[in-house]
């Protein structure tokens, strides 16, 4: 009978014991009912329950039904991506940047939390807690800083241009100033400029066309260009489209000009560095300043030309003009020889000259003068 008792005690005991530790290490043999089945996951102070049938059993192990989906959506639902650090442009300042600072972000580690689910579970645990881990962001300040070293600046003038002109040329440099060039990307200029047209606020200026100066929409815009073309080529950065006047110009040398038009010619150039490129243009008086910065050179530059042969312009063309007296003369266009140029890049190390590139050769047509006679 005290045999009996004790069994009897013994067998209540155990069946307590049980119900008490729920999915203990008893559970697999005797399971909760699938109604009694809840998880819940706490991740980045938000709570995700889960309950049967999301949770099921299999060979009397329970099991969150697409565990790696769950994890996924938990994931998605939390995250907080990091933000890069960023530059705020100010083209006409002395120091052209303002630096917004990195965040740091955060997220749940989604290869830990599948384990702690799927050990939870197999222990009869009812909540877990996701594990967060920092993402960094790939751009800091002190990245950016690394590439905001002015690499070349290049000045031309215009002070006796029309102020038809001079308003392109500002426009112009307000458009291109603040560009920023990701590594292995091409600039074109015709891209980023756009259409030279009034309705975008570009005015009638002296151009050259067909040989001779004439008026055209967005006169001095190949001041900008060329002026860009120059600061390009000190900043030690790869032209891949270049194209010369018709004839020569007087802000720049031979064979550093840069005539863009377009659907016709433009001017391309590649950031073959490592870290980002800015190009800062601004207009001061009545000049124009192009800068380009970016990772510090390993090398600097500089430019040479050379004339190979003077093109001598032709006679005046004399125009019968009834506004004019017998015997008077009025001149409306000076001669201007034209020439053959050679450009040169020359490339320095520690200031020791290690290579000098020939860019281009260029011919350059002689202007014809014009005279009035009555």
């Amino acid at each position: 009978y005290r045999s009996i008792k004790f069994k009897i005690v013994l067998a209540v005991v155990l069946l307590g014991f049980i119900s008490l530790t729920e999915r203990g290490f008893l559970a697999y043999a005797y399971p909760l009912a699938k109604h009694d089945l809840s998880l819940t996951v706490v991740a980045m102070g938000k709570e995700y329950k889960y309950y049967y049938p999301e949770i099921d059993y299999y060979k009397g192990e329970p099991y969150l039904k697409n565990l790696e989906g769950v994890v996924d959506g938990i994931f998605l639902d939390t995250v907080k991506r990091p933000k890069n650090a960023s530059a705020l442009l100010f083209p006409e300042r002395e120091y052209p940047f303002e630096f917004v600072k990195e965040e740091q972000g955060r997220c749940v580690d989604k290869e830990d939390l599948m384990l702690k689910i799927e050990r939870a579970l197999s222990l009869g645990k009812q909540s877990v807690t996701a594990k967060e881990i920092t993402l960094k962001p790939d751009m800091t300040v002190k990245d950016l800083q690394k590439s905001t070293y002015r690499r070349a600046f290049f000045k031309t003038n215009y002070p006796y241009s029309s102020e038809e002109r001079k308003e392109n040329i500002a426009l112009c440099a307000k458009i291109i100033g603040g560009v920023q060039l990701e590594p292995y990307n091409e600039f074109s200029f015709n891209e980023v400029v756009g259409e030279r047209t009034e309705e975008r606020g570009f005015k009638s200026a002296k151009i050259i066309e067909n040989g001779k100066f004439t008026d055209g929409i967005g006169g001095g815009v190949c001041q900008v260009s060329s002026t860009l073309y120059n600061a390009v080529l000190l900043g030690g950065l790869k032209v891949t489209e270049r194209h010369a006047h018709s004839m020569a110009v007087s802000y720049v040398e031979p064979s550093f000009d840069a005539m863009v038009s377009m659907g016709y010619a433009d001017l391309r150039f590649v950031n073959d560095t490592k870290s980002i490129v800015f190009v800062m243009a601004k207009t001061e008086g009545d000049s124009i300043i192009v800068s380009v910065y970016g990772e510090k050179p390993k090398f600097t530059y500089k430019r040479s030309f050379e004339i190979l042969e003077k093109i001598p312009a032709s006679e005046y063309l004399r125009v019968f003009s009834e506004e004019l007296n017998k015997g008077e003369e009025r001149i409306i266009v000076y001669p201007k020889d034209g020439l053959k140029s050679q450009g040169y890049l020359e490339v320095y190390l520690n200031d020791k000259i290690k290579e000098r590139i020939k860019l281009s050769e260029d011919k350059y047509a002689p202007l014809q003068g014009e005279v009035l006679y009555g």
